[in-house]
């Protein structure tokens, strides 16, 4: 969003954090609430003053999609503030000198909220051409869903590199109490939707990452087919980023996982169907001080933390038959013709080389920059292993050699995961 969006949305959050500080005691106790910022009640008022918490705190969950995005939610815009000059009315007009602190407290969000709001309008059809065009694109890819025909890796790499942050980094929040319901959207959409990349949204749980571009190259003899036989060589495009509220190294574990894109193809201008795969470490978190110490898999545990429980056992368990287990046949069946047979190993483990420096920075995405490490690359070797074995076998590895820490990385990027199938 524009700069002054941006203003708007903190100035209406400012309203709403301030409506819930006073509603959520208001509601349960409303003398004890009003004696607190200085103003005398009786005891008959509380049903009232409890009533009108409720609406309040009620109200402000109504302005926070319009606080969010003004623009895919103007009314719910316009109500945040065009509510406030009522109460100014009512608490300096109508009852004057009963509760005076409300009404000063509405006429100074509507001075600050109402020309913010303007502007943000104002700033939105100065930008008519943009939004037309995403209107347009939204609108092609409404009326053909997860049609897909494939990309060339030169264009995957185009939008993954786009819009590199310059300066401070910045933190995306992902999944919040409010985005519940698009969690569910957008992960049964990640099971439907093979499409490399789309109009920017935010990731809900991996929201902050690095992207890498490289080669995949199987060098050691095995049994499987596709792109995981030996002699297997393509373009590879991967994110890697972190899970949850904690990037930097310290108090907090961190879930680190690397979903990438494996292009049956030298050539980075052929069209083609990249085959997708998606690793974790451990779901609720590690504690590793450099995070390429840690190894991620096709099929992580959990843990005992409540929020990755939740999602996992719970939200994902409604869309999938094992939703911690990402299979791994998108990349077997690379280059196997119809009828050919297809061989896929149920796990896939990728580590950082032998030998590999370590950088100490505390935020993931500086330790993971390319130029920290000797020849402005990192090698992860790729392991695999049946459930049945004991040991992981290493067939190969992924070079990685460009990196960028942008925009359409982080919100623009998809990895497409399979339906859990019997293994084949």
């Amino acid at each position: 969003m524009n700069f002054y969006a941006r203003l708007f949305r903190y100035a209406v959050w400012i309203g709403i954090i301030a409506d819930l500080v006073l509603g959520i005691p208001g509601i349960f106790a409303p003398n004890w609430t009003l004696s607190l910022v200085g103003m005398t009640t009786s005891p008959h008022d509380a049903l009232w003053i409890s009533l009108a918490s409720t609406m309040l705190v009620f109200l402000a969950f109504v302005y926070m999609p319009g606080a969010n995005d003004p623009y895919r939610y103007p009314v719910n815009a316009w109500l945040s503030v065009l509510a406030r000059p009522p109460g100014v009315g009512f608490f300096f007009f109508l009852y004057p000198g009963l509760y005076p602190a409300f009404g000063l407290l509405d006429l100074s969000l509507t001075i600050i909220q109402l020309p913010l709001l303007l502007l943000t309008m104002f700033a939105s059809r100065s930008k008519a051409d943009d939004q037309a065009k995403a209107l347009a694109l939204a609108k092609t890819l409404s009326s053909r869903p997860f049609e897909y025909d494939g990309s060339t890796f030169e264009e995957v790499k185009s939008v993954a590199f786009s819009g590199r942050y310059e300066g401070k980094l910045p933190y995306i929040f992902g999944l919040t109490p409010w985005a519940i319901v698009r969690l569910f959207n957008d992960s049964c959409r990640n099971l439907s939707d093979k499409s490399d990349y789309l109009p920017l949204f935010t990731k809900l749980i991996h929201s902050n990452g690095i992207c890498y571009t490289g080669v995949w190259r199987i060098d050691q003899k095995s049994v499987y087919t596709g792109y995981f036989a030996y002699g297997a060589e393509g373009l590879c495009l991967a994110r890697l980023s972190v899970a949850g509220l904690f990037l930097n190294r310290g108090l907090f574990p961190r879930a680190f996982g690397i979903g990438g894109k494996v292009f049956p193809t030298m050539n980075p201008n052929e069209k083609v169907k990249p085959g997708n795969f998606v690793t974790v470490d451990h779901l609720s978190g590690t504690w590793v001080r450099n995070i390429i110490d840690t190894q991620v898999t096709n099929f992580p545990t959990i843990g005992l933390d409540p929020a990755p429980n939740i999602v996992n056992r719970i939200i994902f368990r409604l869309m999938d038959t094992r939703p911690g287990y990402r299979q791994l046949h998108p990349i077997s069946t690379l280059g196997v013709k119809p009828g050919e047979p297809v061989v896929t190993p149920d796990l896939m483990m990728l580590q950082v080389a032998e030998g590999t420096p370590r950088n100490n920075a505390r935020d993931f995405r500086d330790e993971l920059r390319l130029k920290n490490y000797p020849g402005h690359k990192i090698v992860y070797t790729i392991n695999v292993k049946n459930f049945e074995e004991v040991g992981w076998t290493r067939i190969g590895s992924i070079e990685f050699t460009e990196d960028a820490i942008s925009e359409g990385g982080d919100k623009r990027i998809q990895f497409w995961i399979p339906r859990d199938r019997p293994n084949s």
